[in-house]
C-alpha cells in the first residue's frame, strides 16, 4: 500500500466520525415531527363519542401513543434508508471531497459571467431542435396517411361512380325490355287466346 492509499484510508476513517453526528441530527429532527400533535386535536371526536356512546376518551393517552408509534415508524424507515443505500460510506466520501476541495469553496465558476438563461441556451436550443425534428417526422407520417386516405377516397368514388353507371345501364335495359314487352303484349295475348281456343 503506497502513501496515497494510506492517507486516503486514514482520512476515510477519520471522517467517519461525522456519521453518528448526522444520524443524531436526523433522529432529533424526526423526534420533533409529531411534537405538535395535541389532545385538542381529538376534542371534537371525544365530544361526539361522549354524546352518543357515553364514553370518555383519554385524548392525552391516545396522542402520546400515536406520537410514539409514528416516531418509531419514521425512525425505522430512516434506519432502513441509511442501511439500504450505504449512506454512511457516501457521507464519508462526500466529507472527503469537501475537505479535498475546500480551497475552491466560494469561487465563482461562471467564468463568462453569463446569466442562467444564457448558460442554458445551448441546452434549450438542442431541445427545440429535437422538438422540431419530431414534429417534422410527425408531419411526414400524417402526409403519408393523408395520401393513402386520398387514394382510398378516389378509389371509393370511382367504385361508387361505376356502381351508379351500372344501375343506370340496367335501368335503361329494363325500360327497353318493358317497352318491347308492351309492344308485343297484344300479339302474345292473341296467341294465348288462339291456343286456348284450339283446345276447346
Amino acid at each position: 500500500m503506497n502513501n496515497i492509499e494510506e492517507d486516503t484510508e486514514a482520512a476515510f476513517k477519520r471522517l467517519q466520525a461525522v456519521i453518528p453526528q448526522v444520524k443524531q441530527a436526523y433522529e432529533e429532527a424526526i423526534g420533533q415531527i409529531f411534537s405538535d400533535l395535541n389532545s385538542s386535536d381529538l376534542e371534537s371526536c371525544a365530544s361526539i363519542l361522549e354524546e352518543h356512546e357515553s364514553t370518555s376518551l383519554d385524548t392525552e393517552q391516545i396522542v402520546s401513543s400515536t406520537r410514539r408509534l409514528m416516531t418509531k415508524i419514521v425512525l425505522d424507515v430512516n434506519q432502513s434508508f441509511f442501511s439500504g443505500n450505504d449512506v454512511e460510506t457516501k457521507l464519508t466520501t462526500l466529507e472527503m471531497l469537501k475537505e479535498q476541495f475546500a480551497a475552491h469553496e466560494g469561487k465563482n465558476w461562471n467564468f463568462n459571467s453569463l446569466s442562467p438563461e444564457e448558460l442554458t441556451r445551448p441546452l434549450r436550443m438542442h431541445n427545440l431542435n429535437l422538438s422540431i425534428t419530431f414534429m417534422e417526422q410527425q408531419l411526414k407520417i400524417q402526409e403519408k396517411e393523408l395520401e393513402i386516405a386520398m387514394a382510398k377516397s378516389i378509389k371509393n368514388r370511382q367504385l361508387i361512380h361505376d356502381v351508379h353507371a351500372e344501375r343506370v345501364k340496367v335501368g335503361c335495359m329494363m325500360k327497353q325490355h318493358m317497352a318491347e314487352y308492351q309492344a308485343i303484349k297484344p300479339q302474345l295475348m292473341e296467341m294465348e287466346r288462339l291456343i286456348n281456343d284450339s283446345y276447346l
